[in-house]
């Protein structure tokens, strides 16, 4: 009787609860809602699971499922499904036991704080934040915070709430659209080569006359037009940045998978990669699982009425330059691409392990891409690769053709 008594208490404490959820479409990034079972709950009436705990802003308690503010409910079942799914795929997919190591996290959906290494959460007023979700590293307030203000907290994730911005104030931030990138490229060849074709036919009517032909007036309306209409281009496609972005900006990130995917990423990775540092290539390894486990043809694309944002392609092809290692290309997908590659190159399976071996050889404040992430890659090869020397030889040509 004992027996069946503990039986019946372990099967009511993990139980399962169904819920409506955000997912991508098969075979598309389009997106539609589903009712699914959210597994291993340990609370009746909560999102309070075995592996994670949902909770609002900065709250103590997790989410009620009976919540009279439904979108919040929303979120909490979103989030917890999609964790969920992650901490199964770096299980099985990746064959990693490292998320068994990850202790229970807890999961903030609508919070604005800035996160504070002192003491957990930044002041309400003190630059809150938006349109964006971060992992916060385990820690402690120090022994000289006043009474009352003491706080130990465990790994987490947050998850910022949405709000609408104007596009125009990102437009410096964002560069120019691609017509005015080509036309800028092309200003200083074109003016030179302008004002080299007006010095020669000078220095020709000057010291031999008999070859030349036309007025010097239209030499000089022909090459100043050159100048003057290329100036002129540059600066009309200017004013036609506005066209190539949304008008609006906003990121609900709690209800985008991929970010859920990318968050938890970076707590896996945290073993050996620090979640307190954003960089093109701590960034990009968390990429790099987000888009294997959502494995569509391109990652982050929009949500009607959740998110605005572009997505990153996996596949894309544009060829190293030094400003791919700049902190602001952070959120770019230049190395996704790269580790892409590899995938390409290698196969998914192995890409998978020789990337997430790649972790340990790296340093995770300097780490540069052209130097740093190729060598790593390369000796995790060594590590997992069937035949690294001939293996090895075959990423050399894809690192080459990217232009290292």
């Amino acid at each position: 009787m004992k027996l069946l008594i503990f039986t019946l208490f372990i099967v009511s404490s993990l139980h399962a609860e169904t819920f409506r959820v955000l997912v991508r479409q098969d075979h598309s990034t389009n997106t539609t809602y589903k009712e699914v079972e959210l597994p291993d709950l340990e609370s009746p009436d909560t999102f309070d699971g075995k592996y994670f705990r949902i909770v609002n802003g900065k709250s103590r308690e997790s989410i009620s499922f009976h919540d009279e503010n439904r979108e919040l409910v929303l979120k909490a079942a979103n989030t917890y499904y999609h964790l969920s799914l992650a901490r199964e795929f770096w299980l099985s997919k990746i064959g990693t036991e490292r998320p068994l190591s990850v202790p229970k996290l807890t999961v903030r959906v609508d919070i604005s704080n800035l996160f504070d290494d002192q003491g957990h959460f930044a002041h309400d007023n003190r630059d809150p934040q938006f349109n964006n979700a971060l992992s916060v590293p385990a820690g402690q307030t120090p022994d000289w915070v006043p009474e009352g203000r003491e706080d130990v907290w465990g790994p987490e994730i947050w998850f910022r709430p949405k709000k609408v911005i104007d596009t125009r104030v990102f437009l410096n931030e964002m560069g120019p659209n691609p017509l005015t990138q080509v036309l800028t490229a092309l200003e200083h060849p074109l003016i030179n080569y302008a004002q080299n074709q007006l010095q020669v036919s000078m220095i020709e009517r000057l010291f031999y006359p008999s070859y030349s032909s036309g007025s010097i007036q239209n030499d000089l309306l022909r090459f100043a037009g050159t100048i003057a209409l290329t100036r002129f281009l540059i600066g009309a496609s200017r004013k036609a940045d506005p066209l190539f972005i949304e008008k609006w900006f906003y990121l609900d990130t709690a209800m985008v998978p991929e970010v859920i995917y990318h968050e938890y990423a970076h707590i896996i990775l945290s073993d050996y990669l620090r979640i307190s540092h954003s960089t093109p290539v701590l960034e990009g390894f968390a990429d790099y699982f987000a888009a294997a486990m959502a494995n569509k043809r391109k990652v982050y694309a929009k949500v009607p009425g959740r998110s605005t944002s572009q997505p990153k392609d996996p596949y894309n092809k544009k060829p190293y330059s030094h400003w791919s290692e700049a902190n602001r290309t952070a959120s770019s997908d230049f190395v996704l691409a790269v580790m892409w590659d590899v995938r390409e190159e290698l196969g998914e399976d192995m890409a998978n392990k020789l990337i997430f071996q790649a972790r340990k050889y790296l340093n995770t404040e300097s780490a540069t891409i052209s130097d740093h992430l190729l060598r790593s890659l390369l000796r995790s090869c060594e590590d997992v690769c069937e035949e690294p020397r001939r293996d090895k030889l075959r990423l050399f040509e894809r690192f080459s053709a990217r232009g290292f």
